[in-house]
């Protein structure tokens, strides 16, 4: 109830006479108040070698090729080929019995694409990891995702965010690669 108080007074000095900087501490506040002693707003970049470690999991590449073809699959785009990134996931969070993963939870990006991201592509064969599955605390999943990418590019940038169960936004995290 405290908490309600203050935000709500917070809230009307900002509307009712205490400026445009007061909007902004408000924000703050608020955000601050919602992460409930959550990291974020931090972006965290780290190489391929390197075992990233979220508020959920920890993620670990343990390989990275192209190919022109995948079990008869080929990009539509004859100047695509496929981005193979071999993973290993473990649930590393204890408050939950398990947590669910999501292929796309990871997205790709590379320099001519921005701010812009591409997701993998479904399962589509066995070696890839599933569209979703389970992981108990402490269990790891190890799999494949698969990128289209244009074939003239050689660095990325993999790239995961939290996004808690209340849709509060935590840490981004970017695992750079180059496939030279």
């Amino acid at each position: 109830m405290k908490k309600i108080s203050i935000v709500l007074l917070a809230i009307f000095l900002c509307v009712f006479g205490a400026g445009c900087g007061m909007k902004q501490k408000v924000k703050d506040f608020a955000t601050e108040w919602k992460a409930d002693g959550r990291e974020y707003g931090k972006e965290k970049t780290f190489s391929k070698d390197d075992t990233v470690e979220t508020a959920f999991f920890k993620v670990k590449v343990n390989s990275i090729t192209t190919e022109d073809e995948i079990e008869g699959y080929v990009p539509e785009d004859k100047a695509h080929q496929f981005i193979v990134a071999n993973i290993t996931v473990e649930n590393t969070y204890e408050d939950f019995e398990s947590i669910t993963m999501f292929c796309d939870d990871f997205e790709l990006t590379w320099e001519t694409l921005g701010d812009e991201t591409t997701f993998p592509e479904y399962q589509f064969y066995e070696e890839q990891l599933p569209d979703s599955y389970e992981l108990k605390y402490g269990e790891s999943k190890t799999g494949n995702l698969i990128f289209i990418t244009p074939r003239d590019m050689t660095d990325y940038r993999m790239k995961y965010y939290e996004v808690w169960d209340d849709n509060f936004i935590g840490n981004t995290y970017y695992i750079n690669f180059s496939t030279k």
